[in-house]
């Protein structure tokens, strides 16, 4: 009788994902293809080939930026049709409980874990070139965002939200200095910046910290209306940073980690891609109690969905913090790529063994 239950709820599940990953690769890429646009409309009568090359290419990049997603909304639809036709509820009438019910979920969200692992560890790597290709060639884009980069020379951490290439404009600027030792020197927060024409950063509105040679703070903080940055980086150089770690290998990071050890960035993307196998869990973890686990929540089951999902986006807007802040060397790269997953994995985890069984 199990065996036949688990056949059932597998039959059910497969349909349900693979349903799941075409629907959300494809909204993700109406909106991409909505914000290139106006690329596209340049390309006239190219347009059609160039796209459909560009998003063959993306599609396994989407799949395992969204994979976690696709899972957790997959099980939660499953669930939720079995809630409603009270077939889980007969499932513990005859005495199986619910975590036996949930068992081929998670063998199978295991297994297709492996298949991830496998398209982002083999299959992305091979298309990253061709990729990067068909980006430069087909959409050069005159604002790019969230740059890190390292001037190594002037022993400096440029940390840029918004940079206009045409124009030469940053703005949100962060910079860390450092001393010989490794310590912190000083940090430079600017509203904007431009490029001047003696090859000089100007950056204005500046809020400098000054720190000794053992990284503690020196008082006082010292506003600045204009000041000029001492480094080599112009803005075409900024423009070419290469950052998307979903495009690279294990193997590329850890060389990434060991070719610059000081720049945070890397550590944070090898710490970040050993953690990201277990999003998956976490996710259910945290998802399927509020669908199916608690009897004195609302009767709505979609309602019960909605809060899972927006559970799951404070893991990932938690996750995106870290991340940020561990690029920018506040927050150590090993707590800012596991601290997300551990807090809200003991948060799944408790509400998992509170589920009504």
């Amino acid at each position: 009788m199990l065996f036949k239950i688990d056949k059932y709820i597998i039959r059910a599940f497969i349909p349900t994902f693979v349903l799941c990953m075409f629907a959300i690769c494809g909204i993700y890429i109406v909106v991409d293809a909505i914000q290139k646009l106006d690329d596209f409309i340049e390309m006239g009568s190219k347009a059609f080939s160039l796209s459909a090359h560009y998003y063959a290419l993306m599609v396994p990049v989407f799949v395992a930026q969204l994979f976690p997603a696709i899972t957790l909304i997959a099980v939660s639809l499953v669930l939720v049709r079995f809630a409603k036709n009270n077939e889980i509820l007969a499932m513990q009438v005859a005495g199986i409980n619910l975590y036996r019910v949930l068992l081929p979920i998670f063998i199978l969200s295991v297994l297709m874990s492996f298949l991830a692992v496998t398209n982002q560890e083999l299959l992305i790597p091979r298309l990253a070139e061709g990729l990067v290709k068909v980006e430069q060639s087909t959409f050069e884009e005159e604002v790019k965002n969230n740059i890190l980069i390292e001037d190594s020379e002037n022993r400096i951490l440029l940390r840029v939200w918004t940079l206009n290439v045409i124009e030469g404009r940053l703005e949100s600027v962060y910079v860390i200095g450092k001393h010989g030792n490794g310590k912190k020197k000083f940090t430079l927060s600017a509203k904007e910046g431009k490029w001047m024409d003696d090859n000089r950063w100007l950056l204005l509105n500046v809020v400098r910290h000054n720190y000794d040679d053992s990284g503690k703070w020196i008082a006082p903080a010292e506003q600045i209306d204009e000041y000029f940055l001492e480094t080599t980086l112009t803005p075409e150089q900024l423009s070419k940073v290469d950052i998307n770690s979903t495009l690279k290998s294990f193997k590329e990071l850890r060389e990434l980690c060991k070719k610059e050890p000081e720049n945070p960035r890397y550590s944070v993307m090898f710490h970040s891609r050993v953690a990201y196998p277990l999003t998956n869990f976490v996710l259910l973890f945290l998802g399927i109690p509020f669908v199916i686990g608690f009897e004195r929540m609302s009767r709505n089951i979609f309602l019960r969905v909605g809060i899972s999902i927006l559970i799951c986006c404070a893991f990932f807007v938690l996750s995106y913090v870290c991340i940020n802040l561990g690029n920018m060397g506040i927050l150590h790269p090993l707590l800012a790529a596991w601290l997300p997953v551990v807090i809200f994995g003991c948060l799944g985890l408790f509400l998992f063994d509170g589920m009504r069984i």
